[in-house]
């Protein structure tokens, strides 16, 4: 068993080496034609819905003294696409920087509220203003860039 075991410890030690034996150096020339950036490159599509926000206020105003509450009811926001965004770090020999590059639309589509309801309660279904509907949304940025202020 003893034997087994020394020899499982010699083949784990000599794997490492055996994989490196058909490693080479590369050549200056070979470097030159090399070109390689750090930074990470994100994707990512979301669609955000809700069943309902509410806003209420326990105590009224005036002398309107009961609560009353604002109901949006069926909420779909536009969706949100990250494609392409580069976040990478760099910086001065006194300042460092974020960097955060996008390009395109971020936020497409169109936002809609199915009922804009005033009521006194969170699940108020009466007393509807109607709904909302804002079509062709589109938000975009090119480079935003961050930096920290120097401690005081």
């Amino acid at each position: 068993m003893k034997k087994l075991l020394v020899l499982v410890a010699l083949l784990l030690i000599l794997a490492p080496v055996s994989a490196m034996a058909g490693m080479t150096s590369a050549s200056d020339v070979d470097l030159e034609e090399v070109t390689g950036q750090v930074g990470m490159t994100v994707d990512m599509n979301m669609s955000v819905t809700a069943t309902s926000v509410a806003w209420g206020d326990s105590d009224g105003f005036g002398t309107y003294t009961t609560a009353g509450w604002l109901v949006l009811s069926s909420v779909s926001l536009p969706s949100i696409s990250l494609s392409g965004v580069v976040i990478d770090v760099g910086g001065t020999a006194t300042t460092s920087y974020l960097s955060i590059a996008t390009s395109g639309n971020l936020v497409t589509g169109n936002l809609t509220v199915g009922a804009i309801i005033i009521g006194s309660s969170a699940t108020s279904s009466t007393e509807s203003l109607g709904e909302l509907r804002v079509t062709g949304v589109g938000v975009s940025f090119g480079t935003i860039r961050i930096s920290g202020h120097p401690a005081p």
